[in-house]
C-alpha cells in the first residue's frame, strides 16, 4: 500500500490544525503544517498532492494569506489549492478571489456542493474549491467534501 500523499496545510490556523487535519486523515492524506514563508519555499516538504490556506485573519503563521498563497505559487506553481474559513462561501468567494487574482486572473472559485464534484477543472492550479466547517459535519456533507478533495488533490 502507497504511503499517504502529503498535504501542505500552508497557514494553519486552530481550525485547520484541529478540525480539517482529521478530515484529511481519514480521506487518505498525510498532512504536514508548514511553519513560516520561508519555510514553504524551502525543500523540506518535498513532494506534495495539495495545500490547504486558512482564511482566518490569524494564523501560527506571520503572514497574510496573500502571502502564504504568493509563496505557494513561487515553490510550486502547478500544486492544487484549496482554502479553508469560517464564513459563509459568498464571503469567501470574495476574500479567495482576491487572495488568487494578482497571480489567476481566470481563477474559480468553487463551494463543496454537488456540481463541484464533477467540475472539469479541479485539480488544475487556477481552481479553488472552498472548505468551510460546515462542510465537515458528520454525514452526507463531508462525504461529499471528502470526494471534492480527492478529486482535487
Amino acid at each position: 500500500m502507497p504511503p499517504p500523499r502529503k498535504i501542505l496545510l500552508a497557514r494553519p490556523h486552530a481550525f485547520i490544525v484541529s478540525e480539517i487535519r482529521t478530515f484529511l486523515e481519514h480521506a487518505g492524506y498525510a498532512p504536514e503544517k508548514a511553519d513560516s514563508v520561508a519555510d514553504i519555499e524551502s525543500s523540506r516538504h518535498g513532494a506534495l498532492a495539495g495545500a490547504i490556506v486558512s482564511t482566518a485573519v490569524v494564523s501560527s503563521i506571520g503572514a497574510s494569506a496573500e502571502e502564504v498563497f504568493a509563496a505557494l505559487r513561487r515553490k510550486y506553481p502547478r500544486l492544487p489549492v484549496l482554502f479553508a474559513g469560517l464564513v459563509d462561501f459568498a464571503k469567501m468567494q470574495d476574500l479567495v478571489r482576491r487572495i488568487v487574482a494578482p497571480l489567476h486572473a481566470d481563477a474559480q472559485i468553487l463551494p463543496m456542493a454537488p456540481a463541484t464534484e464533477s467540475h472539469a477543472g479541479l485539480g488544475r492550479e487556477n481552481v479553488f474549491p472552498v472548505l468551510r466547517k460546515e462542510d465537515l459535519a458528520p454525514g452526507d456533507a463531508a462525504a461529499l467534501a471528502a470526494r471534492i478533495v480527492r478529486r482535487h488533490f
